[in-house]
């Protein structure tokens, strides 16, 4: 299964990822878009194939 995270690759960024606030920053977005496809898929839609990350540096 291909990446479903779709966020900004430019050096600072990816550094960024490995801060403390860039990790829990990951973690809330992860979080929200596993809770949001589970509920689509008890509605009966599906969800989402990408999930859109903002600049975390």
């Amino acid at each position: 299964m291909p990446n479903h995270m779709k966020f900004c690759g430019c050096r600072r960024c990816r550094s960024g990822l490995h801060t403390n606030f860039g990790g829990t920053l990951m973690k809330q977005i992860v979080r929200k878009a596993r809770r949001s496809a589970k509920h689509k898929l008890k509605q009966g839609n599906e969800p989402d194939p990408k999930i859109a990350v903002g600049y975390t540096d």
